[in-house]
């Protein structure tokens, strides 16, 4: 594992270290023109083109890709009942914390009333690279089913190697349990363009959710003016702050857990505290992960203040503080997507109960994880009108030049 340490404590080393933690090592812009063929081409040539697409990518493809409740019966047949338990568990968990945050489905204002409106149908891209990713679809079902959406649909990588079954299993599994309509066995731009579209017989959806290659968010962005998007869901980021008495073990492994996600991803370490720097970066040197694991930069502050200015550059998709160092830290809610506190940023990935679909590449600095929010619409309803404040609204529109909004407002009021 590649690991940076940085004393920022010297003259100019805050700057430097800002630069270092602010850069990402990804880019959407390398992703866009490959998927932009695949959009236009869906758009064009719809399921044909998906279907030749899917053989390209994923090495197969399906007349009919849809699973539906009808099939699954075969799919749980292949998951353990552990698997299942925890699956059902972590939907338990998931759903009460969404439930918790839901707004109500009236609140009245001073003009009138605001409903929270479910949205129709969503299509949610549910990742299956090297690993299968049941937590995901249970991270982004859940939120849509509590928020009342009216139908759900999971798209997935077909699986070549699963004995006849269109998709993995667990996936398969962990969305209808979750509450999704239907499963879909495609992946890749490819499947976040036929929903966006509609490509018989995969449904247009009205908003397209979830993680994914960076193709999958390339793609995500480019249908964005035909379907809502929830965001630009890049590679993990994990920023720890920690003091002198955390336990460096304890530390090293939050770092190398969310490093484990894949060579893009970037974790970072600030601490005042020389001694627990030097230990984290020994102990990272000798992880090996599963597979390739993101870059770590360790950075060694004068004190917390150091870190809350390094935390706003960052504003990474999760932190992990320590008691020590949440005590310590100023300036309001850090800006990040969720806040562990000395809690395994693990548990929250599957357990906890906010979303792990979380803003990416600064993205914390203005929206939060995906939740019930980013399935309901509020919808305001004006019934009070006064005579005052349309006076107020004819002076605005007579200085905008809009005679026909002025005339409107002046036959109300007698004018």
């Amino acid at each position: 594992m590649e690991v940076l340490v940085v004393d920022a404590r010297g003259p100019g080393g805050l700057d430097e270290a800002v630069r270092l933690v602010s850069k990402r090592p990804y880019s959407l812009e390398q992703y866009l023109s490959s998927a932009r063929r695949v959009v236009e081409d869906v758009k064009s040539r719809c399921y044909e083109a998906v279907r030749e697409y899917s053989e390209r990518f994923d090495g197969i493809s399906f007349e009919d890709p849809i699973i539906d409740a009808g099939e699954a019966g075969s799919y749980y047949r292949e998951v353990s009942s552990g698997r299942l338990r925890a699956i059902r568990e972590s939907i338990r968990r998931v759903r009460l914390f969404q439930e918790e945050i839901k707004p109500k489905e009236r609140v009245e204002v001073s003009v009138g009333w605001v409903e929270w409106a479910p949205i129709g149908r969503v299509g949610v891209y549910v990742p299956g690279g090297r690993h299968p990713y049941p937590s995901t679809a249970i991270m982004t079902v859940v939120p849509a089913v509590v928020a009342g959406v009216g139908e759900v649909f999971v798209s997935t990588p077909p699986c070549r190697d699963c004995g006849g079954l269109k998709a993995n299993p667990l996936t398969v599994v962990a969305s209808f349990e979750a509450g999704a309509d239907a499963v879909i066995a495609v992946g890749g731009p490819q499947a976040v363009a036929a929903m966006a579209f509609g490509c018989e017989p995969i449904p247009r959806v009205d908003k397209i959710v979830g993680p994914g290659s960076g193709y999958v968010q390339a793609a995500k962005l480019l249908v964005s003016s035909e379907v809502g998007i929830d965001m630009i869901a890049g590679p993990t980021e994990l920023a720890a702050v920690a003091g002198c008495s955390s336990e460096s073990s304890r530390v090293a492994l939050e770092l190398a857990a969310q490093a484990e996600h894949g060579p893009d991803s970037m974790v970072v370490l600030l601490t005042p505290c020389e001694d627990l720097a030097n230990e984290v970066s020994r102990i990272l040197r000798r992880v090996d992960g599963s597979g390739g694991l993101g870059r770590a930069v360790i950075v060694i502050v004068r004190d917390f203040d150091d870190s809350w200015r390094l935390l706003r550059a960052i504003a990474p998709e999760h932190l992990y503080v320590d008691r020590e160092a949440l005590q310590a830290l100023t300036g309001g809610t850090p800006p990040a997507g969720v806040v562990s506190v000395d809690v395994p940023t693990a548990f929250l990935d599957y357990v906890a109960g906010p979303s792990h679909v979380l803003p990416t590449g600064g993205a914390a600095r203005w929206r939060s994880g995906l939740s019930v929010y980013d399935f309901l619409r509020p919808v305001a309803f004006v019934e009070k009108f006064s005579e005052d404040a349309a006076l107020t609204a004819l002076e605005l529109a007579e200085g905008e030049g809009f005679e026909l909004h002025a005339s409107s407002l002046k036959a109300r009021v007698g004018m």
